[in-house]
């Protein structure tokens, strides 16, 4: 391939990704990658670890949310805040057992 074919080649996988990033949301979650549609094109949250997420943090992203109940994934919002809230009660019993033993 000449320099105007890679160059070429570049131009359309550059274009594809700039595509998808106004089409779709990339979520990094605990059970893994996920791609959404999202409901206003836009470059916010192309790609958005929700792993850590809070409430506040989903009141922040409510583009990314819309778009997770219109893509019937809104498991993802509740399994976001249900593992967060398991890992903060472990580590407070992780540190009571800590204080007492």
């Amino acid at each position: 391939m000449g320099r105007l074919g890679t160059f070429l080649f570049g131009v359309m996988v550059g274009a594809g990704l700039v595509y998808g990033s106004l089409k779709y949301h990339v979520l990094r979650a605990h059970d893994g990658w996920h791609v959404v549609p999202k409901v206003v094109s836009s470059f916010e949250d192309a790609y958005v670890d929700i792993r850590p997420f809070g409430p506040t943090d989903w009141n922040e992203h409510r583009t990314l949310m819309a778009g997770l109940i219109k893509a019937n994934k809104e498991n993802l919002i509740g399994d976001t805040a249900t593992y967060n809230l398991r890992n903060s009660l472990r580590s407070a019993l992780d540190g009571l057992a800590g204080v007492d033993g």
